[in-house]
């Protein structure tokens, strides 16, 4: 139906430029991190919001739901959408609250041990803030880079850290919500339960306070089992003997297989390769502080079952890297969801049907929940069956996670959640007595169904088909296995014009989030449009046909700052920002899109001067000292050559003369090109204006080579990622013979200070206190992180680390 002028006005009105009505960006906030399959999307019908809005308190939560209940327009709240259940899926229109801008620490109280936070607060941040105070959560969920407070809460569930604590509403100490009336009501105890899990259909959370814990140093121990019956004996003698154990998290021998197979990071140190034991893999986390009485006991008791120890750095490994278990999405390209909870005291048995009556791999990791349901132990199984969103057989093999559903059952467990998906079993998720409950109250408070309607316990079109499919299972399930499934990376050819590993990368981005929160682009604009996964999903749109290429979307993809912060936060490893680089050559160079106007202004001037900054290239050693002519100007002749970049040449010249003057001062023999010096050319690369790059990249090759040097030393980190990455790489593609190496000017100081040929003379007086910045281009791109630290210290400065360094450099 839309919103009709009145109702966009009000909207425009309240939010402003935190409102938006714009088809594509709704696109992005219509969907979570669920691939449904297509024969299944019609039953759920069009899922565009009319709009999404961006509250910053309260007060404008409470004018919205009273102006939507007088208007009838539906509002479903959106965290940051890293579930898989539909739960943020509008299946009604309306409008999209996104919790974004609410996401601010209210308080915190050291001596109560609490944190008192706004609902859009993202894990990762919350626990960086506690870690100011001394303290850290208690427990977390695997989507802890990207998920959300207020996310979990209404959404339920367990983490790292639940083997202690439990389920994260048992850590909830009260939340604010806004209820249907308007009416602002804070919840505690038992009343909790009128908010948790209820995924928003009762009332918006606005502010949680949940129990903490003092930061203390956390060990792990990991250990090897042949058979699911052994974890599961494993899991229980932990369990009886009482040891101080925080986290038991698990995963099965094709989890661990295809995580072998995961593709090797194509940037940076983000993961390390490593290969583990194809077999169940269990990971027992512990405080520091209870070693003693944890593992040696430990050891004794996995003997005793027949688990074996695993090797500790594989171990730490694991912990380590817990939050990538995306990696094996990339060998779909797409996965295939299947989440459920068993009772600990059947997780063998249940695991062993699955993996009989599923003919695919069932990729599973777990996680033990000490006191689950009635007090009773119970796993939280992830489970995942790699296959391809873009093939029929996806259909199919979608039916098999309501086997593993059954299986589940059968044993004495459940769904993980209702969401959209299963609200018609919501009382064995939630429990009779609790699935009551909300319906009642939302029959009587909100019986227009306002507030995230169709979701939890109001069942509808897509609920009675998954009904009726289960019962069809046993018949549904043969199809299912019948598909031959491919597994691995296999990109295919280009695609409407896009690389086709890029393709693949588009289908293979989980949607997760990990990369939002961190993209500058991001959170400089605050628009899903803006981040990567959105750019991802925009992609799959025009894959499919369902998007075409405007200069909106052009600017999107040119506007990324090339960081490369998304490479490394990435859960799946996808190369992304070198796949936007692909992008922006192909949409300007070669199909003839605009690119920004100051780039064809630099383009112009490196065209005609070799510089950005339209000064002559007469003009471009003038900085150079006088002094320093004779033995590094112009002509001489040396195996180094300071590159001094566009910057350092016409804007900031203080820059190349205390660069100079340093190598000088440290021994180092070399020249300068002057006027034969071209800009870099980094600006255009990312303009997409290739051609203007490689031609500029062949006269710095041919300058250096002929001033006699194989060593170019840069002071500017674009021009040292440049030649460090980027100009090996397009000289082996181009047939150019290189031959050359980069080094920032603080590796060849470094060097000098190491060797014992140079010192810095020691101030006088105070200690002047120093931090560092890792620029994005010397850090991740080339990863020279130590040698800048290193000439720090030596200048006897009080060196102090800034919060977000090295690969979390922004």
């Amino acid at each position: 139906m839309g919103l009709d002028r009145g109702q966009r006005s009000f909207l425009q009105w309240k939010f402003g430029e935190r409102a938006t009505f714009d088809r594509v960006e709704r696109k992005l906030y219509g969907h979570d991190i669920g691939a449904l399959p297509r024969l299944v999307k019609p039953l759920v019908g069009s899922t565009v919001p009319d709009a999404v809005v961006q509250p910053t308190d309260e007060s404008e939560i409470v004018e919205l739901v009273r102006w939507a209940r007088r208007q009838g327009v539906p509002l479903v709240p959106r965290g940051k959408a890293s579930s898989g259940y539909g739960g943020v899926v509008p299946s009604k229109g309306g409008v999209v609250v996104d919790f974004f801008r609410m996401s601010r620490v209210i308080s915190v109280d050291i001596e109560a041990l609490d944190v008192r936070v706004q609902p859009g607060m993202t894990w990762e941040r919350l626990d960086r803030e506690l870690k100011e105070h001394g303290l850290t959560l208690r427990l977390y969920p695997s989507s802890y880079p990207s998920s959300t407070v207020g996310g979990w809460l209404a959404q339920g569930g367990a983490g790292f850290g639940s083997y202690q604590y439990g389920y994260f509403s048992d850590n909830v100490v009260s939340a604010t919500v806004v209820q249907p009336d308007a009416s602002v009501r804070e919840l505690s105890g038992d009343g909790l339960d009128l908010v948790s899990e209820a995924e928003g259909i009762t009332g918006f959370i606005t502010d949680v306070r949940l129990k903490v814990q003092p930061l203390e140093d956390l060990e792990v121990a990991g250990f090897v089992c042949r058979r699911a019956g052994d974890l599961q004996k494993l899991i229980s003698s932990v369990m009886e003997s009482g040891m101080p154990v925080w986290s038991i998290m698990f995963i099965n021998p094709q989890m661990a297989g295809m995580r072998n197979r995961a593709p090797e990071p194509e940037h940076g140190d983000g993961v390390h390769k490593v290969t583990l034991p194809e077999a169940y893999i269990a990971v027992i986390t512990y405080r520091a502080r209870d070693a003693e009485s944890v593992r040696a006991p430990l050891a004794e008791l996995a003997g005793g079952v027949g688990a074996r120890a695993l090797d500790d750095d594989l171990a730490q490994h694991e912990w380590d890297n817990r939050f990538k278990i995306m990696l094996v999405k990339r060998l779909g390209p797409s996965l295939v969801p299947a989440e459920v909870v068993v009772p600990v005291e059947n997780l063998g048995a249940a695991m062993e049907e699955i993996e009989s009556k599923v003919h695919h791999p069932v990729l599973k990791e777990g996680i033990i929940v000490g006191k689950g349901r009635g007090g009773k132990p119970e796993a939280v199984l992830l489970g995942f069956i790699p296959a391809d969103e873009r093939t029929l057989g996806y259909n199919f093999m979608f039916a098999l996670s309501l086997t593993i559903m059954k299986i589940a059952e059968k044993y004495g467990g459940r769904a993980y959640a209702t969401g959209l998906y299963f609200s018609g079993k919501a009382d064995a998720i939630l429990g009779e007595d609790k699935a009551r409950r909300l319906r009642d109250y939302k029959r009587s408070f909100d019986p227009e169904g306002v507030l995230n309607p169709g979701k939890v316990v109001e069942g509808g079109l897509l609920s009675m088909a998954l009904k009726l499919a289960a019962l069809a299972e046993p018949l549904a399930r043969p199809f299912g296995n019948a598909i031959a499934a491919r597994v691995g990376e296999r990109p295919g050819p280009e695609k409407k014009g896009i690389p086709g590993d890029v393709a693949w990368y588009a289908y293979s981005c989980s949607q997760c989030g990990s990369c939002v929160d961190s993209c500058d682009q991001f959170y400089g604009r605050g628009w899903e449009s803006q981040s990567p996964r959105g750019k991802w999903y925009w992609l799959r749109e025009y894959l499919e046909g369902r998007e075409k290429w405007d200069q909106r979307m052009v600017d999107t993809f040119l506007v990324c700052t090339t960081c490369e912060i998304c490479d490394f936060r990435c859960s799946a490893a996808l190369p992304i920002e070198p796949s936007w680089m692909k992008l922006r050559g192909a949409l300007i160079e070669r199909d003839g899109k605009m690119t920004f106007p100051p780039f064809e202004m630099m383009a112009a001037a490196i065209s005609a001067e070799g510089d950005i900054w339209a000064g002559y290239r007469k003009d471009r050693d003038a900085w150079f000292p006088e002094d320093l002519k004779s033995r590094h100007g112009p002509g001489v002749t040396s195996e180094n050559v300071y590159f001094a970049g566009c910057t350092a040449s016409y804007v900031e010249n203080d820059i190349g003369k205390a660069s100079v003057r340093l190598l000088d001062a440290a021994g180092v023999d070399f020249t300068f090109l002057g006027e034969k010096e071209s800009c870099c050319a980094t600006p255009m690369l990312v303009a997409g204006k290739w051609e203007v790059f490689t031609e500029t990249m062949k006269r710095n090759i041919a300058a250096v080579k002929e001033a006699g040097a194989d060593t170019v030393i840069s002071s500017c980190p674009a021009c040292d990622m440049m030649w460090r990455t980027v100009y090996p790489e397009w000289s082996e593609k181009l047939g150019i013979d290189y031959g050359i190496t980069a080094k920032h000017y603080s590796e060849v100081v470094a060097e000098k200070i190491r060797a014992g040929e140079f010192e810095f003379p020691q101030p006088d007086g105070e200690q002047v206190k120093v931090t560092w910045h890792d620029s994005c281009h010397i850090g991740r791109a080339s990863g020279v992180y130590e040698p800048p630290r290193e000439l720090i210290k030596a200048l006897g400065a009080d060196f102090v680390e800034m919060d977000h360094n090295r690969e979390e450099g922004l």
